[in-house]
């Protein structure tokens, strides 16, 4: 870029140097109007940013900033963040939503961050968005209702295929299975066909109940602890189901909506009603 002047502000400055007070307002003058057009060959561009001293705002396309920074302008305004060689940020927004995006990279929304630190650094993380669209979140969530939306996986074009979530008035965790009965019973390890850890199915559950059916045939079963027993004729093909409720420390914690004995808090009243709350 080429050196700049302005009203004869000095083109270079030498150590030690003193500037007057003319020599001063000058250089003001210069700075503000920097600020105002950024263009020293051209008078007639209105200024994109505006400070509000009195109001401590800055307004971007906003001759009258309403808020600490405002960004305003005529079509699809957006935000363009760069990490030289790793990743681009957007935000921005159009007729039609508000957006939140990321080139290459996932997104991390996190909260308890220092005010002074990198958010890379500190806080905690609350939700994340990868890149091939699996969203975490860490901790409870709720939604009006809740359903898978896939792709159709035989009818092709633009069909697709919708199921919504078992839901009840508890907490609760499902498993089944088959089972043959060789020699007239079977065990279940309730662990082992789950794929997990030995003690884990007893660390998430309480209060379970179990069924069992065999298509012509009288079957008993009995569930202890982790092991399901199921007795009754020999080579006897058998369907089984357990339903447990969770009580795993994470289910029990403050902001989990739990009664005092871990069961779920099924009707509650908000402190302030949502807008969109329906009337009584």
């Amino acid at each position: 870029m080429a050196q700049q002047t302005f009203s004869g502000v000095p083109g270079d400055f030498t150590a030690g140097q003193v500037l007057t007070a003319a020599d001063m307002d000058l250089l003001r003058e210069w700075m503000l109007y920097l600020i105002k057009d950024g263009d020293e060959g051209d008078t007639g561009e209105v200024s994109p940013l505006i400070m509000d001293l009195g109001n401590d705002r800055v307004g971007i396309g906003q001759t009258a900033p309403v808020a600490t920074v405002g960004i305003e302008a005529a079509d699809s305004p957006w935000m363009h963040i760069v990490d030289t060689g790793t990743g681009t940020e957007f935000f921005g927004t159009d007729s039609t939503a508000v957006y939140v995006a990321s080139d290459a990279k996932p997104i991390y929304f996190k909260t308890g961050c220092t005010w002074n630190a990198h958010p890379g650094t500190s806080g905690n993380l609350r939700m994340s968005i990868a890149v091939g669209g699996t969203v975490d979140v860490n901790g409870t969530f709720t939604a009006g209702t809740k359903t898978f939306d896939i792709a159709h996986p035989t009818r092709g074009g633009d069909w697709r295929l919708r199921h919504a979530s078992v839901e009840g008035p508890r907490n609760d965790l499902l498993y089944r299975g088959t089972v043959t009965l060789s020699g007239g019973t079977a065990t279940v390890d309730l662990d082992e066909v789950s794929g997990m850890t030995d003690g884990t199915w007893e660390a998430l559950c309480r209060d379970p109940w179990a069924l069992v059916a065999s298509s012509g045939n009288a079957v008993e079963w009995s569930l202890s602890g982790k092991t399901l027993t199921v007795t009754g004729p020999a080579d006897a093909v058998c369907n089984w189901m357990v339903i447990a409720e969770r009580h795993d420390a994470h289910v029990m914690a403050d902001d989990c909506a739990i009664t005092d004995d871990g069961h779920l808090v099924t009707e509650y009243e908000r402190d302030e009603p949502e807008p969109d709350t329906p009337p009584e």
